[in-house]
């Protein structure tokens, strides 16, 4: 199983699998950020086919998250991280 931080490499599959979705359908891509190293690692392993085969049990990789599009109003680090509101302040970021 994975790390805690690497959450959304495997919810962002599964979630877009359950929608019917592709990340193109995507317009805004809201992470959060413990620390910054931690949103790199996650959009390595998306766009890793190892990750995709050993992790998820997928035939190839979810994608690549165009840098353009995630945390376009800076993310948890630069708000100063709302610690134990984290869930809502992704979600009225989004809105």
């Amino acid at each position: 199983a994975g790390q805690l931080l690497q959450g959304p490499a495997y919810a962002v599959p599964l979630a877009l699998d359950r929608a019917g979705l592709t990340m193109a359908d995507i317009d805004l891509w809201e992470m959060h950020e413990a620390f910054a190293a931690q949103v790199l690692s996650n959009l390595q392993a998306l766009d890793s086919d190892t990750f995709a085969r050993d992790e998820l049990g997928r035939s190839g990789k979810v994608g690549i998250l165009p840098e353009d599009r995630i945390n376009v109003m800076g993310g948890s680090i630069a708000i100063g991280h709302p610690f134990g509101a984290t869930g809502g302040r992704l979600t009225i970021t989004l809105l």
